[in-house]
């Protein structure tokens, strides 16, 4: 019997899901998976705002709410969040993109009430904790954090390429974090504003999976999220005015450029960036075949071209991100030895060469073990199958899309890697960036200074 079992268990597919929907009275999405192979319990919670969300005048708060939602709520006391989970053995963390903010946590079984309380009580009651201290602290916290991570080397990297790749109209061309003046210059008023408009029921989507039963479980949530008042859907319609998944024609959305951001750091680097749609586009498979075709190791095309073959950088890497409304493809590398322009033109000539020498089946292989091993990577562990659950919730409104999206990419040939490479990594959608000491002539040749406040 033993056998039998462990020879299902083995037999299951990793990317399907079992998981169960549920809308509460409220709008509220609940979706469950039961997972027995631990006592543990994931808790991962979507609200559907991002960076790409906020007015002038706002640019930062979506991200400041990740830290204001520890601060305190009606019934639960400043900084007793994570004290109160600790206490009961669990962890929490959270994180903000230019699409979303997401709250997630893991924690005994026997601690969920003490969980879908403390997450129901700032879904709901937030306010009565937001007052001006606590912003005045979180301020702060903010503006260390962004001193720290643009103090590293490489930290300002991808936000001067992001303002490279979205004009100034677009709801993508700020960064996550804001500036500093945008930190400072929050008032209360209006952050609890951006609270009301966005923190509430429908905009939500709640995922648990592990060691529960589900009809009890579900039952626990009613309990602590019934009384979360329902203001109606948040307005998300004007921040996807004038740009939405393009089907892959001009108009751009991008202006060609060359851009250079002075750092301190000890190498150069050189960032080559194409538009791309966004999620759940048609060639999204294809693009991802191709990152893969692209990168990889030993063996792919970019890593072969940049270092394993020619030695001309210390590194290299070739990627495809998607966001809700668009993506990069981008190619980086990073050396001390020639000058970027060097390598900037074995990117092109790598890039140029798929059209007559398309991906061999070899290659169309290894690339797609690679995505089949990282997509059953994201099923792994109860953390990992809440997020992943609640990306699929968002992008296609099912708990279950990794099967699918395995099909697709399984179904691609060497002309649809032809095709998308043709088709997006082209002038019109392309920009650079050089990352380089101080005074260093090594960018490329008529890059112009990317100039992050």
């Amino acid at each position: 019997m033993l056998t039998l079992l462990a020879l299902s268990a083995l037999a299951a597919d990793p990317l399907v899901t079992e998981a169960s929907v549920h809308t509460l009275d409220n709008g509220l999405t609940v979706v469950l998976e039961e997972d027995t192979r631990s006592d543990t319990i994931a808790l991962h919670l979507h609200y559907g705002v991002g960076a790409r969300d906020e007015l002038a005048g706002e640019y930062g708060c979506a991200h400041l709410f990740e830290h204001l939602m520890f601060e305190g709520s009606a019934n639960v006391p400043t900084n007793a969040f994570d004290t109160w989970l600790t206490e009961a053995g669990g962890w929490n963390n959270a994180y903000t993109s230019a699409d979303e903010t997401a709250y997630h946590m893991a924690f005994p079984s026997g601690a969920l009430d003490m969980a879908l309380f403390l997450e129901s009580d700032r879904m709901g009651f937030l306010l009565a904790g937001l007052d001006q201290a606590n912003l005045d602290n979180q301020i702060k916290v903010v503006l260390q954090e962004r001193a720290e991570g643009y103090a590293n080397p490489h930290g300002r990297d991808f936000d001067a390429l992001g303002k490279l790749q979205h004009p100034v109209e677009d709801p993508y061309h700020h960064s996550v974090i804001g500036t500093v003046a945008d930190v400072e210059g929050f008032q209360i008023d209006a952050v609890r504003d951006f609270w009301t408009r966005w923190y509430r029921p429908e905009n939500a989507v709640l995922v648990l999976v592990g060691n529960f039963d589900d009809e009890e479980a579900l039952a626990r949530v009613e309990h602590w999220f019934s009384d979360v008042p329902n203001p109606g859907p948040a307005d998300r319609a004007w921040s996807n005015k004038g740009k939405s998944p393009r089907g892959g024609n001009p108009p751009w959305f991008v202006t060609p450029a060359d851009g250079v951001l002075e750092d301190q750091v000890q190498d150069r680097s050189l960032y080559v960036s194409w538009q791309i749609p966004g999620q759940s586009h048609a060639d999204m498979p294809a693009l991802e075949v191709l990152s893969w075709v692209m990168s990889g190791g030993r063996g792919t095309r970019i890593d072969d071209a940049l270092y394993y073959d020619k030695n001309l950088t210390n590194d290299a890497s070739a990627f495809a991100w998607y966001s809700d409304l668009d993506g990069v493809f981008v190619v980086s590398a990073s050396t001390t030895k020639p000058k970027l322009s060097k390598i900037d033109k074995a990117i092109d000539k790598t890039v140029a060469k798929l059209s007559s020498t398309p991906p061999s089946e070899d290659e169309l292989k290894r690339a797609k073990r690679s995505i089949r091993s990282y997509l059953e990577s994201m099923m792994e562990s109860p953390e990992d199958r809440a997020e992943q659950i609640a990306a699929c919730m968002r992008m296609y409104g099912k708990p279950q899309c990794l099967d699918d999206f395995w099909t697709q990419v399984d179904a691609v040939s060497a002309d649809d890697v032809v095709r998308v490479a043709e088709q997006y990594l082209v002038p019109e959608g392309r920009v650079s960036l050089s990352v380089v000491p101080p005074g260093d002539a090594g960018a490329l040749e008529g890059a112009t200074p990317v100039e992050l406040k």
